[in-house]
C-alpha cells in the first residue's frame, strides 16, 4: 500500500461544552495499519462542517479536508502544490459494494476512568462487526466477517465538545468515510472505512475520544480470506495530548491559491 492510501483513521481515532467553538484536537499515534507503521503526532481542526487533518507518516505531510457542505473530501500535497478532489457521490457505489450483511457497531461503557491531556474520561469498550464479500456478492467463496474491537476513552468535559459531536453527526447523516476516499476502491480498505464510519458515530454521540486502542481483524473461510485478512490487519492506539478552542482562518479549510486541482471521478 502506497503511504498516500493510509487510511486517515490514524488522525481520527483520536469537549463543559463552548458554544460554535472552533476545535483542534492534537494527537499522538502509535501502531501499525496494514504493515505500514503509522506513529507520529498529528492535528485534527474542526470549523463548522468541514475538517482538516494533518499528519506526517514515513516522512511525507498528509492532510486532508473533508468539507461536508460541498460533499467532498480535498487531500493537500503541500510540496507538489496540488490538491486532490474526491466528490462523496464517486465512492458510494464502492461503499455499498462492500456490505453484504448487517453492520454492527456497539459501545459500552465500563466502570473504569482516567484522565488524559488534562481531563477526565470513561473507557468504553468498543466492536464493530461487518460481514463483506470483495465482490459485492456472497456465496462465490470469498465472505469475509470484519471485526474492529478495543477500548475508547470518553471525556464529556472537554472545551469544544458539541462542535465536535455536530461534526461527526453531520458527517455521518451525509454518508462520509473518515479515511482517504481513494482507499474505498480497496474492497478491503473500504470495508475498514465503512466500519471505522460507524465505530466513529457511536464514539461522538457519547463523547470525545482521548485515548483509544483499535485492532482489526478478518476471518473467513475462501481461498483467498488469509491474503484478505492480511489486508486489513491493523493494531493502532492514538492518545490526544491536547484540545484547545479558537477561531481557526477559514481560508486553512479551503485549496491555496496556485494550487494544482484534480477531481477523482
Amino acid at each position: 500500500m502506497s503511504t498516500n492510501k493510509i487510511p486517515r483513521i490514524v488522525l481520527l481515532l483520536g469537549c463543559a461544552a463552548a458554544a460554535h467553538a472552533d476545535v483542534t484536537v492534537t494527537t499522538l499515534t502509535e501502531g501499525k495499519a496494514s504493515f505500514i507503521n503509522v506513529g507520529g503526532e498529528g492535528t485534527s481542526q474542526i470549523k463548522g462542517k468541514r475538517q482538516r487533518s494533518d499528519q506526517t507518516i514515513l516522512g511525507r505531510a498528509q492532510t486532508l479536508i473533508i468539507d461536508i457542505d460541498n460533499l467532498r473530501f480535498v487531500d493537500l500535497d503541500a510540496k507538489k502544490k496540488s490538491a486532490t478532489v474526491t466528490p462523496l457521490a464517486s465512492i458510494a457505489d464502492e461503499l455499498a459494494k462492500v456490505g453484504v450483511g448487517s453492520l454492527q457497531a456497539t459501545l459500552t461503557k465500563t466502570a473504569q476512568t482516567k484522565s488524559v491531556a488534562g481531563y477526565p474520561c470513561t473507557v468504553h469498550d468498543v466492536r464493530v462487526t461487518l460481514p463483506f464479500s470483495p465482490t459485492g456478492k456472497t456465496g462465490e467463496g470469498m465472505d469475509l466477517d470484519m471485526v474492529m474491537s478495543g477500548t475508547v476513552c470518553l471525556g464529556t468535559t472537554v472545551p469544544g465538545l458539541a462542535d465536535y459531536q455536530a461534526f461527526y453527526r453531520a458527517a455521518a447523516d451525509s454518508g462520509f468515510i473518515f479515511g482517504d476516499p481513494r482507499a474505498a476502491k480497496s474492497p478491503a480498505s473500504a470495508a475498514q472505512a465503512k466500519a471505522y464510519a460507524a465505530l466513529t458515530k457511536k464514539m461522538a454521540e457519547a463523547g470525545m475520544a482521548l485515548e483509544s486502542h483499535v485492532t482489526v481483524s478478518a476471518s473467513g473461510s475462501g481461498p483467498l480470506a488469509g491474503m484478505m485478512a492480511k489486508a486489513v490487519a491493523s493494531d493502532i492506539r492514538v492518545t490526544v495530548t491536547k484540545v484547545a478552542t479558537g477561531e481557526l482562518p477559514a481560508d486553512a479549510f479551503d485549496i491555496p491559491a496556485g494550487f494544482k486541482v484534480k477531481t477523482q471521478k
